[in-house]
Formats: C-alpha cells, structure tokens, sequence
C-alpha cells in the first residue's frame, strides 16, 4: 500500500469513525438534556457517577488485553495465532467481570450511604453491576475488530453506539414502562446487552471457525499487557477522578452540571479518538516491518489532522459556551469557567497527537504507565486540594492541568526514545 493510500484511508475511515462519535455525541447530548428536564441534574449526577463505576470496573476486568489484542491482530500473518490466544483467554475476562459485578451489586448500598453519601444513589448502581459484565465483553471484542481494521464496526461499538442505543431505550422505557428516574440507567443497562449481541454476531462472522490453537501463553499474555492495563487505567482515572471527587464532596446536582461540561469539552478532541482507532494498528504494522518511513508519515499526518479540527472546535465552544450551557438550564452557567479549562486540556490532548499508540505500538508501554501514573498524582493531589476551596473550577483546572502534564512529558519521550532512532 502507498503512502497516500494510508493517508486515505486514515481520512475515509477516520471520517467513518468521526460521524459515529459524532451521532453518538448527539445522542448522549440528548440522553443528559432530557434526563436534566425530566428528572433534575440530580439524577444526571447519579447516572455520570454509576458510568465512572462502570469504566473503572472494566477496566480491571480487562487488565490491558484490549490494547494488546490490537497490536498481535495487527502483525502480518498473525490472525489465527492471535485468534486463538483471544478465545483461550476469553473465560478469564468473563469470570472476572462476573465477580466485580457481584461485589457491586452486594455493596450498592453501602457504597451509596457511606462513600457518595446518597442512598438514593444505590438503585442505579445495582443496575450497573451486570453492565460491568457486559461493557467488559464488548470492549474485549472491539479490540479484535480494530486490530483487524474493521474500524466502523468498532467505531459503533467503542463510541457511537452506546448513547444511540441508551436514547433508543430511555424513549421506549419512558412511554412504555415508568417515568421513575431509573429509567435513565436502565435505557444504558439494556442498551449494553444489545451492542454484547452486536458484538458476538460479528465476532462469529469474523473468527469461525474457533480454535484455541496458538503459540501464545495465557499468563504471559496478561503479563504483557499489564503495563497496557495500568496506562489505560491511569488514562480512566485521569478522565473520571474528577467526577468521582466530586460524588464525594459535592451533591450531585453539581456532579450533573459538572459532566455536561465534560461532555461538551470532549468535542475539541473527537478527531484524536476517531483518527487513533485507524492509526494504532497501522503504526503497529509499520514499525514491525521497519518502515519507520511510514510510520512518522503516519503520525505527522494524523497530528495534522487533530490540529485543524481541535482548533476549529476550541474557537467555536469559546465563543458561544454560554448558549450551549444555557440550553440544559440558567444553572448550568455556573459551569462555564469549568467549561474553559476542560477545553483547553482536551486542546493539548489533541493537538500533541496519538503519543499512547506510539509507545504502546512499539514496546514503550512501561514509560508510558510511569508519565501517566505521576500525571494521576498530580491530578488527585490537585483535585483533593482545590476541591473545597474553588469547587468545579478547581476540579476542572485539575484535570486539566495533569492532561496536559502528561501529553507534554510523552511527547518528550516519544522523541527522544523513539522518534530519533528509527
């Protein structure tokens, strides 16, 4: 493949993959807009800190493998090997989730009572905990489409499809069942189920005939992607430490108020996402076959592109915030200040370009898991103690601040550990 056939198609499916976080976003905008006037931004809050719950939970399910899986389905003549290594591995993955789900539905209360300090927050995470089961699945199988470059499908699964779904449901449960709160994080649990069944249905499509024949051990799978799992971790807990200090301090209106400005503040870096997804397994690709040619083409060009979206994005929420803010209600103003930081973090997350796949495409995921752990305790540091004194914005400037700290100190060493020496 030439080079400007890669610089296509990154464009093409990258642009696929964009118009699917983007429906996904106008579903999840009017999922949070109609849960607000319905039910109160309480009742937001409560759904923000169960899906904070939810995405930490997987995560340690997951351990990593999700990466790992996209870099060996990614290497030339590698699919049955790495098949075999996805099947093998899978009850693993599925036992795990089981277990936490468990814990989380045995617990909700006393985690609502004595942590968040809201019983009422105890229904909605009872219907979280077989989510745990189901979110943890859905992005194991994801991978696989991925590292095969199947990427509009995992494009629906990773981004659009959750939202679209969630809406589909909420709708239905609103006129057909009850108009309780419940509604909202039952819609999320259903909606789950239905991209699971997505997933299997491609899965049989794209893996049949099953085998657990492989080269690769088990153990030593998890093993290696243990690095993965504690920098995809500390990228979950950089995004979420926010939302869930929050929980703790503040009530959860203000959680509420607080995730729609996160929501919005993610637009300016929807073209990383979008891009990356096409560009991991690439770069994947490239470096194993030693066309470092390629693969800096590959990584300037997609920085480009995150460049000119991410600015375009940044100046239009900048200058109609208040409008945007306004529509869910006048007390959303309040968040307008937060509203500003989080974008200029999500600017920098952007613009620094796909620094996570570069180290974790080429081996470097340890240095990564360092730059991103000391960029979380900063980030809970800074959280713990700007949280009383200034409450949302000094949450905001937090995360923020260690967003940044980390895209900087990785775009460092991504130039002096890799980029000079290929």
């Amino acid at each position: 493949m030439k080079i400007g056939d890669d610089f296509l198609e990154i464009l093409k499916k990258g642009g696929v993959a964009l118009f699917l976080r983007i429906l996904g976003f106008i579903a999840g905008y009017l999922f949070v807009y109609y849960t607000v006037h319905l039910f109160g931004a309480e009742t937001l809050g409560r759904a923000q800190l169960s899906f904070s719950i939810l995405m930490i939970a997987s995560l340690l399910c997951i351990l990593g493998s999700d990466v790992n899986y996209v870099k060996l389905f990614a290497i030339e003549n590698n699919f049955d090997n790495a098949k075999g290594l996805f099947i093998k591995a899978y009850p693993i993955f599925m036992g795990g989730s089981l277990f936490l789900g468990a814990i989380l539905f045995i617990f909700s209360s006393w985690i609502s009572e004595q942590i968040f300090n809201d019983p009422a927050l105890s229904p909605f995470l009872k219907w979280t905990a077989p989510s745990i089961v189901l979110y943890t699945l859905i992005l194991i199988n994801a991978s696989v489409f991925r590292g095969i470059r199947k990427n509009t499908l995992y494009s629906f699964l990773f981004n659009g499809g959750r939202f679209i779904f969630t809406l589909f449901f909420f709708t239905i449960l609103i006129f057909l069942w009850t108009k309780d709160p419940i509604v909202t994080i039952a819609a999320h649990t259903l909606a789950l189920v239905a991209l699971f069944l997505l997933s299997l249905r491609y899965l049989y499509k794209y893996l049949n005939p099953f085998s657990k024949e492989t080269t690769y051990k088990v153990n030593h799978f998890i093993k290696d992607s243990f690095p993965m799992f504690l920098s995809a971790s500390m990228i979950v807990l950089l995004g979420w430490t926010d939302t869930i200090i929050l929980g703790i301090y503040e009530e959860s209106s203000v959680v509420g108020r607080y995730s729609v400005a996160l929501k919005i503040a993610v637009i300016v870096s929807f073209s990383l996402q979008a891009v990356d997804s096409i560009l991991a397994p690439k770069l994947s690709h490239a470096f194993h076959e030693n066309n470092f040619s390629l693969f800096k083409q590959l990584i300037k060009f997609s920085t480009l592109v995150n460049a000119i979206f991410s600015t375009g994005a940044i100046i239009g929420i900048i200058f109609f915030k208040d409008f945007i803010l306004n529509i869910f209600g006048s007390d959303f103003l309040q968040v307008s200040t937060a509203l500003l930081f989080l974008c200029v973090g999500q600017f920098f997350n952007s613009v620094i370009g796909p620094v996570g796949s570069i180290f974790q495409m080429t081996g470097h995921q340890k240095v990564f898991q360092n730059i991103l752990i000391i960029s979380f305790i900063i980030n809970l540091i800074l959280n713990l103690t700007l949280i009383q004194p200034y409450g949302v914005n000094g949450v905001a400037f937090s995360t923020a601040f260690s967003l940044i700290f980390s895209k900087l100190v990785s775009a460092f060493y991504v130039k002096k550990l890799i980029w000079n020496k290929v």
